[in-house]
């Protein structure tokens, strides 16, 4: 069967010609005009977004970044038809071609290497559903009965780019725990059994937040409502897979642009309405097979557009012994890290840091640079303390009774977590052999000696 040929029409012949003029001067139109593309880009396996990947275009050769919720945007001209674009990120590398008409905000889809991905696409978990229900596995996975831990604490300074007032001591903390529904909570005190700090220098020294219990509190396991982990703060944070890491945990990131836990040494921070001061991201390792979360860290930073309140009273404004000065608040970190022993997973390790800079109130001089170090190690937990603990256990380190003993601490070696131990000795000997600084600061408490000299 032969194919019949179209008719040849003049009238046809115009029309295609009104037509084809018609849709050049559309098309020329536009081609003077601009369009916005906008896009989020979303992982193909679990649908989470991909937040600061690099989306370059070919046709118009531009680059951005997505936020941290996976969107981004570039005008391209008007006359496109399509648009190539390239994503780049860790264990990303993808192409992706749209066509005209395009979507509002259109979802660019992209794989994940193989080599990056961890087991957690099988499952179809999203990473805040993973970490929902490794908060809400805490009653079973955490040891839920007192028990005493025998365990190492360090607190030391850095003022002005000098390391000064370090403090060590082997407190007993005595954790009693009860527990809940939904939570496990817990009451600490503690009782010393061996202590040791260098010369003092009482201007910079923060009055509330001088024992382990101001650490161990800050537990997010045993103190969730005030912690990162509480989940009514979730809606207002972009949890994402660390799809880089190796392990067979779950390893997730997690990013607060609205505010942040860390209350930085204020003990009433609250008060002086500092709301939108600083914002926070961290990491979570949480076990694939119990959900039991293995470590948790939080940074916290002061947003750079942040200004304090000067009325109708300054709510930056700190008082030091004599001294007043209004502070800045620059950045912060807190880690804990669990272990699981006998079934149940117990604080191994918490550390803190937070850094603030201090300016004269009438010359709005910067007087202070300080950094405030916290350490606490587990060494060994027990369900029993000796008699000679029992009523030796105080709420705070001003009323605890101790003493210096050389020949104990000759064996102890605990390792800095923020600095290293040479250049934190090196700075310390500036004000004699350390020795004779343990032997002569560790006697009375400093605020006992304040207390007294006052008198």
């Amino acid at each position: 069967m032969k194919y019949l040929k179209p008719r040849y029409s003049r009238a046809s012949h115009d029309a295609r010609l009104i037509l084809t003029a018609t849709l050049t001067l559309l098309f020329g139109a536009s081609a003077a005009g601009q369009t916005l593309f906008k896009g989020v880009v979303i992982n193909s396996i679990d649908s989470s977004v991909i937040p600061y990947a690099a989306v370059s275009s070919k046709e118009t050769d531009k680059s951005v970044l997505t936020d941290d919720k996976g969107g981004f945007s570039f005008a391209i001209p008007g006359n496109i038809r399509s648009v190539t674009l390239s994503i780049a990120a860790i264990g990303i590398k993808n192409t992706v071609v749209f066509h005209y008409p395009f979507d509002s905000i259109e979802k660019v889809y992209v794989d994940v290497t193989a080599n990056s991905l961890t087991e957690f696409s099988v499952k179809g978990l999203s990473a805040e559903e993973v970490v929902k229900i490794a908060v809400a596995s805490i009653p079973a996975n955490y040891a839920d009965s007192s028990y005493f831990d025998y365990s190492f604490y360090r607190r030391y300074q850095k003022l002005n780019g000098r390391f000064v007032n370090l403090f060590e001591a082997y407190p007993v903390v005595m954790f009693r725990l009860s527990k809940g529904r939904k939570a496990i909570n817990s009451k600490e005190a503690f009782a010393v059994t061996q202590l040791r700090r260098t010369t003092f220098h009482p201007d910079i020294m923060n009055a509330s937040e001088d024992n382990p219990i101001d650490l161990v509190t800050l537990n997010p396991v045993y103190h969730l409502e005030q912690s990162s982990l509480n989940p009514e703060k979730f809606p207002n944070y972009h949890f994402s897979f660390d799809t880089t890491s190796k392990t067979k945990d779950y390893v997730i990131n997690y990013v607060c642009n609205d505010f942040a836990t860390d209350i930085h040494g204020m003990v009433d921070f609250a008060e002086r309405d500092l709301k939108g001061e600083e914002w926070e991201k961290g990491e979570l390792v949480i076990d694939r097979t119990s959900f039991a979360i293995k470590k948790f860290h939080r940074k916290s930073l002061r947003h750079k557009d942040y200004t304090y309140k000067m009325l109708p009273i300054p709510n930056n404004l700190i008082v030091y012994d004599w001294h007043k000065y209004f502070f800045e608040f620059i950045g912060g970190d807190l880690d804990a890290e669990y272990e699981q022993r006998g079934g149940k997973w117990y604080l191994e390790k918490i550390t803190r840091q937070y850094t603030h800079e201090f300016y004269t109130p009438v010359f709005n001089e910067k007087a202070f640079s300080i950094t405030d170090n916290f350490e606490w190690y587990s060494d060994s937990i027990s369900r029993y303390t000796t008699g000679d603990f029992v009523n030796k256990f105080y709420p705070k380190m001003a009323t605890a009774i101790h003493s210096f003993d050389t020949g104990f601490w000759a064996n102890s070696d605990f390792p800095f977590y923020y600095s290293d131990k040479e250049t934190i000795y090196k700075d310390l000997l500036r004000d004699g052999p350390l020795a004779t600084q343990f032997r002569k600061e560790t006697g009375v408490d400093e605020y006992v000696r304040k207390k007294q000299s006052e008198k």
